[in-house]
């Protein structure tokens, strides 16, 4: 590196860096609510993941090749595989925290100007990602080393090396990150301001990741009706596995040692590519932060686009919705998780059916299809009106204005209303539609979760509408772009997400307990319950929303000081 790196201003930006970090701690930034279920959540998924993969590995260590059990070699390939995919998700992750703390960090803007050094900023964040990087790293080896050695004996070396590689790995898929960084970046600007290729791309990517998503789920299926994850492991798959284990490089090395096979070749090879990977870590991020610091202090491009005909006189509600419409669509961040989200629900909702349904019958021999497809229903419906939670914050400085024209408050709240509504209504219409042609309900039982699903979906909204208006907190960024979840996004999703618990799950276990009672001819309850619950939170919620509303409307002009 040409220029001198000062370390003491390098810790200094640390220092600044964890103080930041630290503040979002203190009263009033805190969304203390969010954080445990964050936690929770977390922690939840762990668990979960320890007990089904601990279940996987018992299955795949058993699994013969040639009528021999080689329990050695299954485990070397698990490792091997394991890793890999490690890896890989550490990699992912890394092109993001690359992404955001050269190319999108607020601070950015700070230090370009102050006298540090492209050097000295540099280092600064590397270690920033690589300590991002290790804490993944820990999470994700601890869960699968531990659980192997849950499954086998293992030596005191076993649980050292597990500690090592946790620090070993983010030094190598911060290199491999560092590669894809500046072609994802490329990526990004390009579809930035083409936002219908954008929202085609984005919403085909987290497709795919259902489709991963609802595979991993038909193996969480057999795993728990017993041993047919077994027999899929057949002769010519696991040749399959075998051949591709060999080039797994560098996993294999991890492996190697892990079971002390060739140990001088894998460490050689091991500390080889660790070095590499530093070495191209720090010449490619290097070299990025130089271009990045340039084009701050050179500013942003301005694209020179043709003019465009001024759009034909709308009636204001019409165009307060398109007003909505264009601000979601146009912020890549918004189209992801309110649009794509939207478009994908059905899929979820099918592909947990489809699971959901066969354990059910499988371990209790009981079709309970209607009572589950409601509970699913509105579970991930509730996850598709998450954007209904800053209805009002994601206006930013633009509420302002539109509070200034002559438009009443129910245009105004109304419009936000409707607009979800409708992202609401095609998810629950194909979701519905999706569960009638596979057979999972009839027609009109279709009908009657779309009906459920819509009222539960009104309810959210008109809640979270007048939630986020009680408690609005603006963006400060140009864009008016909300970067951090907040508290009011944090209840929506646990209000939505424990009235589809209260509503689905109730029904789904009275229906169980009347079926195991061998009490027939209840199916009237599970539509009594579930219209007339949604029925009235939806007549509660727009009785919280509107009350008041007008007053505290023109009251309000603080940003949520209310």
């Amino acid at each position: 590196m040409k220029d001198k790196i000062n370390f003491k201003r390098v810790a200094t930006i640390l220092r600044k860096q964890t103080q930041e970090r630290t503040s979002a701690f203190k009263k009033g930034n805190f969304d203390g609510f969010g954080f445990v279920i964050r936690i929770t959540l977390v922690a939840v998924f762990l668990a979960v993941f320890v007990v089904f993969f601990g279940r996987f590995t018992n299955i795949y260590l058993s699994v013969k090749t040639d009528g021999m059990l080689q329990q050695q070699t299954r485990l070397h390939e698990l490792y091997t595989l394991v890793y890999t995919v490690i890896l890989l998700f550490l990699v992912v992750g890394g092109v993001g925290q690359i992404d955001r703390q050269l190319f999108e960090a607020d601070d950015m803007k700070l230090l370009v100007g102050m006298p540090l050094g492209a050097g000295t900023v540099f280092v600064a964040k590397l270690i920033t990602i690589y300590c991002e990087q290790l804490l993944i790293s820990i999470a994700c080896v601890l869960a699968v080393n531990v659980t192997v050695a849950m499954q086998t004996s293992q030596t005191t070396a076993f649980y050292l090396l597990t500690v090592l590689f946790c620090f070993v790995l983010p030094l190598i898929s911060i290199a491999l990150s560092a590669l894809i960084a500046m072609p994802y970046h490329a990526t990004k600007q390009f579809l930035k301001n083409r936002f219908v290729l954008h929202f085609i791309v984005v919403t085909l990517l987290t497709a795919a990741l259902v489709y991963v998503y609802s595979s991993i789920l038909n193996a969480v299926r057999d795993m728990l009706l017993g041993d047919s994850l077994k027999f899929f492991f057949n002769e010519q798959v696991m040749n399959f596995l075998q051949r591709l284990c060999v080039y797994l490089y560098p996993a294999v090395w991890f492996a190697d040692i892990l079971m002390n096979e060739n140990l001088l070749f894998a460490s050689l090879g091991l500390t080889g590519i660790i070095v590499i990977s530093l070495v191209v870590a720090m010449l490619v991020i290097h070299k990025l932060m130089l271009w990045v610091m340039q084009s701050r202090i050179a500013g942003d491009v301005n694209f020179i686009r043709r003019d465009r005909e001024i759009s034909p006189k709308r009636h204001p509600f019409l165009a307060l919705m398109k007003k909505d419409f264009l601000l979601i669509f146009r912020t890549p961040s918004y189209t992801f998780s309110y649009f794509s989200v939207g478009v994908l629900m059905p899929l979820m909702v099918y592909f947990c059916m489809t699971v959901g349904s066969s354990i059910v019958e499988k371990l209790i021999g009981l079709s309970c299809n209607l009572e589950l497809a409601i509970f699913l229903t509105l579970m991930f419906g509730a996850l598709t009106n998450v954007f209904c939670s800053t209805n009002i914050s994601r206006d930013g400085e633009m509420f302002f204005s539109v509070k200034a024209y002559p438009l009443s408050y129910k245009q105004v709240f109304f419009s936000k209303v409707v607009l979800c509504m409708l992202v609401a209504t095609v998810s629950q219409l194909i979701s519905a539609v999706l569960l009638a042609a596979f057979g999972y309900v009839k027609w009109w039982q279709a009908l009657f979760i779309l009906l459920g699903g819509l009222l539960c979906s009104f309810a959210q909204i008109c809640f979270a509408t007048r939630y986020d208006f009680n408690h609005a907190k603006f963006s400060t960024e140009e864009d008016g772009e909300i970067k951090e979840s907040g508290n009011t996004i944090s209840v929506i999703i646990v209000l939505g997400m424990l009235s589809s618990f209260v509503i689905g799950g109730s029904v789904l276990v009275m229906r169980l307990l009347f079926a195991l009672r061998l009490v027939a001819g209840l199916e009237f309850l599970t539509y009594l319950i579930v219209g007339g619950v949604s029925a009235l939170i939806a007549a509660l919620s727009l009785i919280y929303l509107t009350r008041r509303l007008g007053t505290k409307y023109r009251e309000f002009s603080g940003g949520g000081n209310l």
